[in-house]
């Protein structure tokens, strides 16, 4: 038998960009599309989508430019990266979520006796590992926003079943806004 000795290295980013040079692996890296991206919703790109055969599952890339929250929940879970592997400088990115979920909620809306309360609004810190990388729970009500101004809007990733639903959560009668000073966008 041949002994092949193999020496551990060090996975510097080098040493992954000549694996993805190579067509082996794919570093969770933004696109330049979604970078450059300026449209006022934001932008969303498919980064892959698993063949059916092997299961249904999608990693997605997302960038943040809106204030609007327009909640939305699915009926399955998704995974949330919230992590800048390119360094970048991003506006804050907040998410909203509903302490209720789909159903309660809707029924909250119909009864008139939604408040602020029902909801969290938390701004998230890519640089810690405990709470940049979770599961959003299915028929969970939520929203991603950044703060309205300059600055580049935040970018993230999400994995999720590839052919997903968005279920879209009207408030008739409320506006949800974020609690920030518009000249400092700070919280208030």
């Amino acid at each position: 038998m041949i002994q092949l000795s193999l020496r551990p290295r060090i996975a510097t980013a080098q040493v992954l960009s000549l694996l993805e040079r190579k067509g082996l692996i794919r570093t969770l890296t933004p696109p330049r599309r979604i970078l450059a991206s300026r449209r006022p919703e934001g932008a969303l790109e498919v980064l892959y989508r698993s063949h059916e055969t092997y299961g249904s599952h999608k990693l997605i890339c997302v960038k943040k430019n809106s204030d609007l929250i327009q909640l939305n929940s699915h009926p399955d879970n998704e995974e949330f990266l919230l992590i800048n592997t390119n360094g970048r400088t991003y506006k804050p990115l907040y998410i909203v979520i509903a302490l209720h979920k789909k159903d309660a909620l809707n029924r909250k809306i119909r009864e008139r006796s939604l408040a602020a309360a029902d909801f969290l609004c938390l701004c998230m810190d890519y640089a810690n590992p405990r709470t940049a990388v979770f599961t959003m729970l299915k028929d969970t009500v939520h929203c991603e926003v950044t703060p309205p101004g300059r600055g580049t809007g935040p970018v993230f990733f999400v994995s999720e079943p590839s052919r997903l639903h968005v279920h879209v959560c009207r408030t008739p009668g409320y506006c949800l806004v974020l609690g920030l000073d518009k000249k400092t966008g700070k919280k208030r």
